[in-house]
Order: structure tokens, then C-alpha cells, then sequence
């Protein structure tokens, strides 16, 4: 993260000119276009109500061992972990779907209540490999998983949609949706 933040405050010195060329050192050395996978559990504020942190805790550490071998066997990346948060990078959008859908098979067959929501969005973003991830598909990716998609519903940009390949064993449903002003068309996942 060092040297990140240290281009970073180079950029944030510059101008004109010589900013263009501190911007692309930054995108040469931290930029990739992959899929991301914004994963959120469900109920957190409701369960640690009427469950206390504790239990909470528990459930979010199941979900962490559910989830890392699968991203892992996927072909994807984690790249963190944040509350009840998992973000995760693939190089190829089916395979960010498929473990998305595989997430949610595993922790339904587990039936210790877990539930997850996902959002998917592909890209070029800045990625600090086991660090972070910044750019507007990170953002569009969470919104998707946080903000909209329901219990065990995964929901994906065109972006991502444009890049399944042929024979993508899985129907999706086209929606509109709105959010920080802005208005996307997303796909649900239908599986079973």
C-alpha cells in the first residue's frame, strides 16, 4: 500500500502536464481490467439486534471459510475482507458469476442461516493485489451487492453480462435500476 499511496501523493502534487504523467504511472503499475465480485451479508443490523455481536461474528467467519475456497477454485482473487464484506477480483466475468452461484448453493446446503447478497460489475480499476481496489466498477459492484440485491440474489452490469461466455449455463433477468443518481441496467442470476 506504500507505494501506492506514494504515487498517489506524487499525483495529488502535480499538475498540468506532469499530473497526465504521474496519473499513468499510477494506472501502468496498479491498473487491471478484471471482474469484481461485492459480496454482503444479509440482516447484519437486524441479527446483531436481536442476536448480539458475538453470534454476528460467528456468522461472518462461517461465511469467510465458505467463501475463500470457492473464489480460490473459481479462478478468482480475494482481496479482502471487511465486516461482512468480501470483495474478490476474476480475470474472466463467468467465472465471477459461477462462484457467485456457488457461493450461495454452499451456504443454503449449510443451512445455518446465512444468507448473502452479490453484485458484479467488469472493468478497468486500480487494484493493490491483497490490499484494495479502487474505480467506479468497485463502486458499482458494491451498490449492486449492498444496496440492491436481496438475499441470495446475485446481480450483474452489462458490462459483465457483454463478457459471459457463449453458453453461459444461466438465464438472467434484465432490470433497471437507480442508485447515487445514476441509472443502470442490471441482471439478475437465475438459479436454483
Amino acid at each position: 500500500m506504500q507505494s501506492f499511496f506514494a504515487l498517489v501523493d506524487q499525483l495529488n502534487a502535480c499538475s498540468g502536464a506532469e499530473r497526465a504523467r504521474a496519473e499513468e504511472a499510477v494506472w501502468s503499475r496498479f491498473g487491471v481490467e478484471k471482474a469484481i465480485l461485492a459480496l454482503d451479508m444479509s440482516e447484519f443490523s437486524l441479527s446483531v439486534r436481536r442476536n448480539g455481536i458475538m453470534s454476528y461474528l460467528g456468522s461472518i467467519r462461517r461465511m469467510q471459510i465458505v467463501t475463500e475456497p470457492i473464489v480460490r477454485a473459481s479462478g478468482g482473487e480475494v482481496v479482502k475482507y471487511l465486516a461482512d464484506n468480501l470483495m474478490a477480483v476474476f480475470d474472466r466475468a463467468g467465472d465471477a458469476v459461477r462462484a457467485a452461484v456457488r457461493i450461495n448453493q454452499a451456504l443454503a446446503d449449510a443451512r445455518d442461516g446465512i444468507s448473502v447478497s452479490i453484485g458484479i460489475d467488469y472493468g478497468r480499476f486500480l487494484m493493490v493485489p491483497g490490499k484494495d481496489c479502487y474505480g467506479d466498477p468497485i463502486n458499482i459492484a458494491y451498490k449492486l451487492g449492498e444496496d440492491l440485491a436481496r438475499p441470495s440474489e446475485i446481480l450483474i452490469t452489462a458490462a459483465a453480462r457483454e463478457r459471459l461466455e457463449a453458453g453461459f449455463p444461466h438465464a438472467l433477468s434484465e432490470q433497471q435500476v437507480s442508485f447515487s443518481g445514476l441509472q443502470v441496467t442490471a441482471y439478475g442470476v437465475l438459479y436454483s
